[in-house]
């Protein structure tokens, strides 16, 4: 598993876009979305989708990511997150990479040159 390291900035970005996303679903279940809404649903719907996890099932998959959506959501540490499939240490390595793929997907960083892109991602040139 590779490093995903996002600055301050970053990670501040990243945690308010998923902060207010129950808030920018309500606006679009209301027909009020904004090209930022989509974008920011897209995003995090992407993330989901390309976490690398190594070899669970399907419903193993989708426990863990719903537990690290929920950990960013709700500011919830692993210690209270319940059954979580994996070690605290590997539940933080994923959220961080779940970090930064949102933050990939929005356009607030780059892939940088030499390393391998997450599975999924595309390469950037730039």
């Amino acid at each position: 598993m590779g490093r995903f390291n996002l600055d301050n900035d970053e990670k501040k970005i990243v945690k308010a876009v998923i902060h207010s996303d129950e808030k920018r679903q309500k606006r679009q279940q209301a027909g009020k979305k904004t090209p930022f809404d989509t974008k920011a649903t897209a995003a995090i719907e992407k993330a989901k989708k390309d976490l690398d996890l190594g070899e669970v099932t399907e419903e193993v998959r989708e426990i863990i990511i719903q537990k690290i959506y929920k950990s960013l959501l709700y500011n919830t540490p692993w210690e209270l997150s319940g059954e979580t499939y994996c070690c605290r240490s590997l539940f933080y390595e994923y959220r961080k990479q779940f970090c930064y793929l949102v933050a990939q997907n929005l356009g607030i960083i780059r892939q940088q040159a030499g390393k391998k892109a997450p599975p999924g991602s595309r390469r950037r040139k730039g």
